[in-house]
């Protein structure tokens, strides 16, 4: 009994201190070096989002699907909690289907870098890659890119997307963008090689419309 007692106070405890945690909105810049404190995205910008979307021509069939986590704790030198937007692809070429991970999205992984796609910051008409078309006061989101075949040590793309309606179907414009090449290195063992020298979606701009 006494030692349920230590447990369960300190249980309280923590949830006190959880409790009295800063809440700080995700997409200012008003970064604190509090611990525990909850990056949240106060304004639920990347809920505009979520869900699945496809693009589709003569050749290929891509889907993306993109879920919410919410108060995703996250370690470096101290503990921080943050939302993110995460996702997870589908790839068809000639009908034949070479990548499916959609389901991952509904994973709850422990390390955010596990899923295939994650959010990094909300941006600007400015920031790379630009937009020519986007009006100057656009926001759009900016995601860290991978494919879960990837076996490089450095592979990585950017893809940048923005909500838009058009005839009244909702619609995502896409940038997606090679950022560092191949080294030739494998992940799990850098000493050994790596068998992925791209991504096997090709990069480009995509329109991409709501499936559901």
């Amino acid at each position: 009994m006494k030692h349920l007692f230590k447990i369960l106070s300190l249980f309280l405890i923590a949830l006190s201190c959880k409790a009295q945690s800063p809440v700080i909105d995700l997409h200012t810049s008003d970064f604190t070096n509090i611990e525990n404190t909850y990056y949240k995205d106060i304004e639920n910008f990347y809920g505009q989002f979520v869900g699945t979307w496809v693009y589709s021509d003569d050749v290929k069939t891509i889907r993306y699907r993109f879920a919410k986590k919410d108060m995703f704790y996250y370690q470096s030198q101290k503990s921080f909690y943050y939302d993110f937007l995460v996702g997870e692809m589908q790839y068809i070429e000639n009908g034949v289907e070479k990548i499916n991970s959609l389901n991952r999205v509904d994973l709850d992984f422990d390390i955010i870098f596990k899923y295939s796609m994650s959010s990094i910051a909300k941006i600007g008409y400015s920031f790379i890659p630009l937009c020519h078309e986007c009006p100057h006061d656009v926001k759009r989101l900016a995601m860290s890119y991978d494919e879960p075949t990837n076996d490089d040590f450095e592979l990585s793309a950017i893809f940048v997307m923005r909500r838009v309606v058009e005839d009244s179907v909702e619609k995502l414009k896409v940038q997606y963008k090679p950022n560092t090449m191949a080294s030739g290195e494998s992940q799990r063992d850098m000493s050994q090689p790596s068998t992925t020298t791209d991504f096997t979606i090709p990069y480009g701009d995509y329109t991409l419309v709501r499936e559901n």
